[in-house]
C-alpha cells in the first residue's frame, strides 16, 4: 500500500440562503487527505466532514498484505470517527463490481454503508443530480428494509429508487454489482463471491430505464466514492469494519462484460482495470483527467451546472421532487427484475423487498457543512443525515 500526504483546497462555496444560518463567515476549510492506491486507482481518504455525525478519519481505512480494504468506525474516548474515500479519476459507464466481506444484512441500524459514483466530489453538479447509489443500512429503523438503490440525474430532479430488505443467512460474504449505460442502470446483489460474468447465487436485480434518459441518468464520468458512516451514534455502542476483498471496473464495450441485460459475459479482468483503460461516457472527461466536460465545472472548481436539489423519490419509480410519487410502488421480488418505471401496485410493508418512499429533507451544499463543522464544530452531512423513512407523518415499516 502506498500511502501520501496531500493538501486539499475545500470546495468552492455553493449558493446558501441567509436564513438558514444564524452567522455566515466565508471562509473556506483546508483538510489534509491521505491517498491510498487500491485496485489499480488512486483513492482520497476523508478527514473531516462527511456524511453522518462521525467525521471522516484516514485511520479507519487500510490496506491489508491480502490486498483486501478495510473500513472502519470505531470510537476513541468519547468520540466517534468513521470512514470515506474517493477516486482521484473518474469513471464513466460499464460495470462496477464489489466483493465485501461483511454482515452488510445486520448492520447497526444507524451504520450505513455507501458505494456510489458521486459527480459533485469534482464539482459535476450540485448533490442530488450525478449520482448512482448502493446503499446498506436501516436509516434508523430497526425493521426498516435494509438494501437501497438510487439514482440521481444528469440535471433535474427526478429521481429512482427502490429501497428492499434480504438476507444473506448468517453468511458475510456478498457481491454487489449495477452495470450503467447511457440510457439504464442495472442493480444486482448477489450471495458470495462470483465473477462478473456471473449471475449465480442472485438475491436481487433492478433495472432502472427512464424515460429522457440523457436528463434523468448522469451522463459524465464521475469519481467512484465508498463510505462507512454513521447515520446516527450506532445503537449498539460498537467499532463496525466492513472488509472489500476486490473492486473491479468493466468499461463498456469491453470485450469482458458484466452479466446482465447492460454487458456482455465474459470472464472479469484480474483486480479490476486501471484508471486509464476505462473509457468515459460521451460528452465526460477521461478517467485520466484533463478538462471537464462541456457545461460541468472542473474538478479544481469553477461554478457547477444547474441543477436543483434532489430528493430521494418513491421507491421503484421516478419521482419528480415537489411533485406527488407512485405511492406504494412495488419492489421486485428476489431475483426478479423491473424495467423502468414499470411497477406493480402494492401497499408498501406488504412483504419483505417492498419498496418504501421516502422524503428527504432539504440541506446545505457540501461545501457549507465544512464551513459548518469548522466554525459551529456541527457534524457535517450530506442529504442523507437528514434522512428519514416517513410517508406523511408517519414511520413506513417493511
Amino acid at each position: 500500500m502506498n500511502v501520501r500526504v496531500s493538501s486539499l483546497v475545500a470546495r468552492t462555496l455553493g449558493a446558501l440562503s441567509l436564513a438558514s444560518l444564524p452567522l455566515l463567515v466565508l471562509i473556506p476549510r483546508a483538510a489534509s487527505a491521505a491517498e491510498i492506491d487500491w485496485k489499480g486507482y488512486t483513492w482520497s481518504v476523508t478527514n473531516g466532514g462527511m456524511a453522518g455525525v462521525a467525521a471522516g478519519s484516514s485511520a479507519n481505512v487500510s490496506v491489508d498484505s491480502n490486498g483486501y480494504l478495510h473500513l472502519q468506525i470505531r470510537k476513541n474516548g468519547d468520540t466517534w470517527t468513521a470512514a470515506e474515500m474517493f477516486t482521484t479519476t473518474r469513471i464513466g459507464f460499464g460495470t462496477y463490481q464489489w466483493q465485501i466481506d461483511g454482515p452488510i444484512d445486520t448492520l447497526d441500524k444507524n451504520v450505513v454503508l455507501g458505494l456510489f459514483p458521486y459527480g459533485p466530489a469534482a464539482g459535476i453538479g450540485n448533490d442530488g443530480t450525478n449520482e448512482i447509489d448502493i446503499e446498506y443500512s436501516r436509516w434508523g429503523q430497526e425493521n426498516g428494509p435494509n438494501g437501497d438503490w438510487t439514482n440521481y440525474p444528469a440535471s433535474g430532479t427526478t429521481v429512482g429508487e427502490l429501497s428492499y430488505n434480504f438476507s444473506l443467512a448468517g453468511n458475510t460474504l456478498s457481491t454487489s454489482r449495477f452495470i450503467w449505460t447511457t440510457s439504464s442502470i442495472e442493480d444486482f446483489l448477489i450471495s458470495g463471491f462470483e465473477p462478473v460474468s456471473s449471475m449465480k447465487s442472485l438475491l436481487k436485480t433492478w433495472k432502472y430505464s427512464p424515460n429522457n434518459a440523457k436528463t434523468n441518468i448522469p451522463q459524465q464520468a464521475l469519481p467512484l466514492g465508498m463510505n462507512l458512516w454513521c447515520y446516527a451514534i450506532p445503537s449498539d455502542g460498537k467499532n463496525v469494519e466492513i472488509v472489500v476483498r476486490d473492486f473491479q471496473f468493466v468499461p463498456e464495450g469491453s470485450s469482458s462484460g458484466g452479466a446482465g441485460s447492460g454487458g456482455s459475459s465474459g470472464s472479469s479482468p484480474s483486480g479490476g482495470s486501471s484508471p486509464s483503460g476505462g473509457s468515459s461516457p460521451s460528452g465526460g472527461s477521461s478517467p485520466s483527467g484533463g478538462s471537464s466536460p462541456s457545461g460541468g465545472s472542473s474538478p479544481s472548481g469553477g461554478s457547477s451546472p444547474s441543477g436543483d436539489m434532489g430528493s430521494a423519490g418513491t421507491s421503484g419509480v421516478p419521482l419528480s421532487v415537489g411533485g406527488a410519487g407512485n405511492a406504494g410502488a412495488a419492489s421486485a421480488s428476489a431475483g426478479e427484475a423491473q424495467s423502468g418505471a414499470s411497477s406493480s401496485s402494492a401497499n408498501a410493508g406488504d412483504r419483505a423487498g417492498c419498496s418504501c418512499g421516502i422524503l428527504t429533507s432539504g440541506r446545505l451544499p457540501n461545501s457549507i457543512e465544512g464551513l459548518l463543522l469548522a466554525l459551529l464544530a456541527l457534524p457535517a452531512a450530506r442529504r442523507r443525515a437528514g434522512r428519514a423513512r416517513v410517508r406523511g407523518n408517519r414511520a413506513v415499516e417493511c
